[in-house]
């Protein structure tokens, strides 16, 4: 059973994602953070919408592992001068949204390695 911790960091991404999606569909900046919207939907809407579906089927540990995953990429891609024009232009980050994808990916992926459930590292309760 996944920790209670990982649960809520599961819905507070989709959460935020969500929320950011849907404004970013309006709006090409959300605060100091530019979005267009093939980012509002295709990175925002959608991967909130999955960690949802993710939710919903009590998967939370799987959607805060791959979801840091794909921010620490994308993070990584935000910072390598080869495609840093490409990502601006396309999905219309900058390199401080970079740094957010980055602490998010790696937050996600410190609570995922302390938090999730170790079914196969636990003893099984005596007979």
């Amino acid at each position: 059973m996944p920790s209670n911790a990982l649960r809520w960091w599961c819905w507070i991404v989709s959460g935020f994602l969500v929320l950011g999606g849907a404004i970013g569909l309006f709006t090409n900046d959300i605060g100091p953070l530019p979005t267009n919207r093939i980012h509002a939907v295709g990175l925002n809407l959608g991967v909130g919408l999955v960690g949802f579906g993710f939710a919903r089927f009590g998967a939370e540990p799987l959607f805060v592992f791959l979801s840091g995953l794909g921010m620490i990429a994308l993070a990584t891609l935000g910072f390598l001068p080869v495609t840093q024009t490409w990502l601006y232009t396309t999905l219309h980050m900058n390199r401080l949204e970079s740094v957010f994808e980055l602490v998010a990916g790696v937050v996600s992926l410190a609570l995922w390695a302390t938090l999730r459930p170790r079914a196969s590292l636990e003893r099984p309760p005596p007979p």
